[in-house]
């Protein structure tokens, strides 16, 4: 039964990190911190062609499927791709799909 939980576990994990790529203006949002790095909402607004509520509302999705980190600085916000959650996401959908790919080659395109 323990073994069966932590399974369930894994996938609602990976479900999630999914979920929350599940729109093209929050992969396009996460490819552009992979490129840019440390980066404001306003930033993401200029380079994108999406408004600042829909930006807003596409980081906190990320946020909430912890793919990005926030940080205040003064008095904006800051966000950053979280590699650590966008490694573990890929080498949980090879394991569970027995992929064999080299986890060094990790991109967004």
């Amino acid at each position: 039964m323990a073994a069966r939980g932590k399974f369930e576990n894994k996938i609602t994990t990976m479900a999630d990190g999914l979920k929350a790529m599940g729109h093209p203006g929050r992969i396009a949002i996460l490819k552009h911190l992979m490129q840019q790095g440390e980066c404001s909402c306003q930033d993401i607004v200029d380079q994108l062609p999406y408004s600042q509520s829909t930006v807003s509302g596409h980081l906190q999705k990320l946020k909430d499927g912890k793919l990005i980190k926030m940080k205040s600085v003064k008095t904006s916000s800051v966000y950053s791709i979280d590699i650590d959650a966008i490694e573990a996401l890929y080498a949980e959908m090879g394991d569970s799909f027995q992929l064999k790919a080299d986890k060094k080659q990790l991109s967004l395109f």
